[in-house]
């Protein structure tokens, strides 16, 4: 048996917070000014997990942007003296808050956009804002702050295929994006039009008949019809939107498409919808059609109190929606073919950030990344031994992102009480250790790694709803492959019960020299019986396990062979045996939601 390992406890780097490695932000914007200190230490810094954030509601457009009756336009008027003061007060809090975290001042930076850069005053503004606390402010021209919105969009998933927008609140950015793994393409330059969520809020609400509303998203249309003209697509972006291709994927950021998302969460089909981060949820077309369309002047008192009281929505981003629907039923019949919409968190913050990231660490995969910091010793040879598992028809995501990250935090519930393990696990990417303070995860990753952390640890759970409701964000078919690896966790857990040590993967030969464990056994291959891949699993001579696609009528089930050591108790217990059995339960009819795949478990035993 291996030697017992520490299981239960993040192991961050003892510098994780050293004050070389955090960084401030203040992004002065337009509808607002955010705070946050990020650590960028190298073992996580591509999450870019933040410790601390905040927001003063304090709108430099609304500021600076004033109705006249006289010339019926609003008049770009200086920032007022009492809003620098406000700002001002806000960033000495923040000084303060910096000193408190000892973050170092070359790594606090001040970034400012469109409505300082448009001030009639922006350069007192800038100077009151340095003289009163040392800090210069970085004034981002318009091509750089569409370049650090796409950034900050790169930086929210393991990839980006698609278009991307960005809602400002005096402008939205146009453009597209192909990012893989840290490799970033986009346009030369994205495209500024001046339908920002305040702007157009504040035009809509001066119109003063229904024909001045038509004119304005006349003109939108118009604005963004030549918009995409100008916009070259890459082939094969190209080739999704020419007619008869499926379409492309919208990443839509910013405050008032956000705002916007929310309102789809709180009036999504899975109700209540189980993930409370705006990062990473998508919906198909039709139904982000479909909400714009139903939205009129106003929200209605039932929306407004979803939004503010699930969401902390404030009453002045909540009353820009309406707007927004306006913008998306525009947009929407200008853009090419969108097949379905996806929000994220990343902004200029994110984009600055990910900026300063060597392309090594932009490699990384979110999701694999947040939980290496559980990871115990042995972790690779745990997703080697599971991968082993899996036959060849398994969803890439789970080869790529889900196992590994299973791998890491496979025992870290184990110290808790039985009847707890599996709820833990259950919300351990939604509101437990993973929950929003990590960024880059996608709902469909939150949920799969969460209902296969509940299934290894047996799956049953007091309060079924929020099971049921993770299960139907990610599909009939996903959900069945979640508990189909959560089993062979289960299973492997049970012969390791408390992971794979280091000294248990090599053995002694004759003359007391250590060589790696022969296993020639294992591996996996596809329905038609050819090896797909030949690596070493057996560990520690204990198991091997063999997994293959065998062809049926019109489905694939799935073969998997466990071979294990003849007399061995770590795998002849009665409960590892249990565990063991326990797979072919996933694929038994009267445990499958619509997807099926019927397992045969057949256990071999070596001399």
């Amino acid at each position: 048996m291996a030697a017992p390992l520490l299981l239960s406890a993040p192991t961050y780097p003892a510098d994780y917070t050293a004050p070389e490695h955090l960084h401030a932000i203040v992004d002065i914007g337009s509808n607002g000014v955010r705070f946050s200190i990020t650590t960028l230490h190298p073992a996580t810094a591509r999450t870019l997990p933040t410790l601390y954030s905040d927001r003063a509601a304090i709108s430099l457009y609304d500021a600076q942007f004033q109705y006249s009756t006289l010339s019926q336009s609003h008049i770009n008027s200086p920032i007022p003296a009492h809003t620098i003061q406000d700002i001002i007060h806000t960033l000495l809090r923040f000084r303060s808050i910096c000193d408190s975290y000892s973050v170092l001042p070359s790594n606090i930076k001040l970034i400012a956009t469109e409505a300082t850069r448009t001030a009639p005053n922006s350069l007192q503004f800038r100077q009151d804002i340095e003289k009163a606390t040392g800090w210069t402010v970085t004034l981002l021209p318009k091509d750089q702050e569409g370049s650090i919105g796409a950034l900050g969009i790169a930086s929210s998933f393991t990839s980006v295929e698609g278009l991307v927008m960005d809602l400002g609140g005096g402008s939205t950015q146009l453009s597209y994006m192909l990012s893989k793994r840290g490799h970033l393409e986009t346009a030369k330059e994205a495209i500024s039009l001046p339908f920002g969520a305040a702007a157009l809020t504040k035009k809509l609400q001066t119109a003063i008949t229904t024909t001045a509303v038509d004119a304005t998203g006349a003109h939108i249309r118009e604005e963004l019809t030549k918009a995409v003209e100008t916009l070259s697509l890459p082939p094969e972006l190209n080739k999704k939107v020419q007619e008869g291709g499926e379409g492309v994927t919208l990443y839509l950021s910013g405050g008032g498409f956000r705002g916007f998302g929310y309102l789809l969460m709180a009036e999504h089909e899975v109700s209540p919808y189980p993930i409370p981060i705006i990062n990473g949820f998508s919906v198909p077309r039709e139904k982000f059609t479909t909400l714009a369309s139903k939205i009129g002047v106003e929200l209605s008192p039932t929306q407004r109190e979803e939004l503010g009281g699930r969401f902390r929505i404030s009453d002045r981003r909540s009353g820009q929606v309406p707007a927004v629907a306006f913008l998306i039923r525009n947009l929407m019949q200008c853009l090419p073919l969108i097949k379905e919409v996806v929000f994220c968190q990343g902004g200029v913050r994110e984009g600055w950030l990910y900026n300063t990231l060597p392309e090594s660490v932009r490699a990384g995969i979110p999701l694999v990344v947040a939980t290496e910091v559980y990871s115990p010793p042995g972790a690779k040879e745990v997703t080697r031994v599971i991968n082993d598992a899996l036959p060849k028809s398994t969803p890439d995501v789970f080869w790529m992102e889900i196992v590994p990250a299973l791998a890491n935090v496979m025992y870290f519930h184990g110290g808790m009480g039985k009847e707890a393990r599996a709820a833990s696990g259950l919300h351990f990417t939604t509101t437990g250790a993973l929950g929003g303070s990590v960024h880059g995860l996608t709902h469909a990753e939150r949920a799969l790694l969460g209902l296969v952390l509940c299934a290894r640890w047996g799956g049953e759970v007091a309060e079924s709803s929020f099971k049921d409701r993770l299960e139907r964000v990610v599909g009939e078919e996903m959900a069945w492959w979640a508990r189909y690896v959560g089993a062979v966790a289960h299973a492997i857990g049970a012969i390791f019960p408390v992971g794979i040590s280091i000294s248990s993967l090599t053995s002694q030969d004759g003359d007391g020299c250590v060589s790696p464990v022969s296993s020639s056994g294992s591996g996996s291959e596809d329905g038609n019986g050819s090896r797909r891949r030949r690596r070493k699993s057996e560990v520690d001579g204990k198991v091997s396990f063999f997994a293959r696609d065998v062809a049926r009528k019109e489905h694939l089930d799935i073969v998997l062979r466990v071979r294990v050591m003849k007399d061995d108790p770590d795998t002849s217990a009665v409960m590892v045996k249990k565990a063991v059995e326990d797979i072919e339960k996933v694929g038994k009819k009267k445990n499958c939601k619509g997807f099926r795949r019927k397992v045969s478990v057949i256990w071999e035993t070596a001399e």
